[in-house]
């Protein structure tokens, strides 16, 4: 319990860089939002960043399995101060300053679900302008989210991943196409996303690629499949290969 108090108050001191609305560095950072950093379910104070409705950067990165056609969803974790106990993103979080989006992404997927990936297994699908408020105003939300998919031939399966506690409380797999049509009636056990906005790239992209020929499709993932060692896993699991699609034109 103390390590877990420790090392939430270090994250405390991280600082995100600040964007103007058009996305654009202005040299200035604040402290961070601070959305979980919970001692017995109890929240600390919430970052500058949030309070005051700074633009900001952040990444979202998705694990889709080719193989079932499935979108790997996180549960929130009930003590978060956005969108608590809701279905959301793979993995997600803020880029500290200084950082890149590529190590952000590779360090929320293993911290959120204990999953060390290889950097060329993240392909970065597109850019997302995100700007809400929710909690009567008290959380503003203006964040420029870097979309990263990540795709494996079969599940990872569920028990292989290591739930960080105070940030999910839960996973599961869904059918994009069950996930789109969720977000499309707005149901409320899932963070809320335009699927007929921006956010709809996400679908758009996977229903591009898999009308493609599936056998040689098969033949070209067997050869991708060759340049990648087994990913590492803080559960027991080996001889999981992960596949990202570079090669395929958006």
């Amino acid at each position: 319990m103390a390590d877990s108090v420790a090392q939430h108050l270090e994250k405390q001191e991280e600082y995100l860089d600040l964007l103007t609305k058009s996305g654009q560095k202005t040299g200035i950072s604040k402290p961070r939002p601070i959305s979980s950093f919970i001692i017995l379910c109890h929240f600390t104070r919430r970052g500058d960043v949030h309070r005051d409705g700074d633009y900001h950067r952040a990444v979202h990165v998705w694990i889709f399995a080719e193989s079932t056609q499935e979108l790997l969803l996180q549960r929130r974790a009930d003590c978060k101060d956005s969108w608590p106990g809701l279905w959301d993103i793979s993995s997600a979080g803020h880029i500290s300053a200084g950082d890149s989006s590529l190590i952000t992404a590779r360090r929320e997927l293993e911290e959120e679900l204990g999953v060390t990936l290889p950097k060329d297994a993240f392909e970065l699908i597109f850019v997302f302008l995100q700007e809400c408020a929710i909690n009567d105003g008290k959380y503003i939300n203006n964040e420029y989210n870097d979309v990263y998919l990540v795709t494996t031939l079969d599940p990872i399966p569920l028990e292989a991943f290591a739930l960080q506690e105070t940030e999910v409380s839960a996973v599961k797999y869904i059918s994009y196409e069950e996930y789109k049509r969720l977000l499309a009636e707005e149901d409320s056990d899932y963070v809320p996303y335009d699927v007929h906005g921006q956010y709809g790239q996400l679908f758009d992209i996977i229903e591009r690629r898999y009308k493609e020929d599936t056998v040689a499709r098969s033949l070209t993932l067997q050869k991708q499949l060759k340049r990648y060692a087994p990913i590492s896993l803080d559960a027991e699991v080996v001889e999981l290969f992960v596949i990202c699609l570079c090669c395929y034109e958006l």
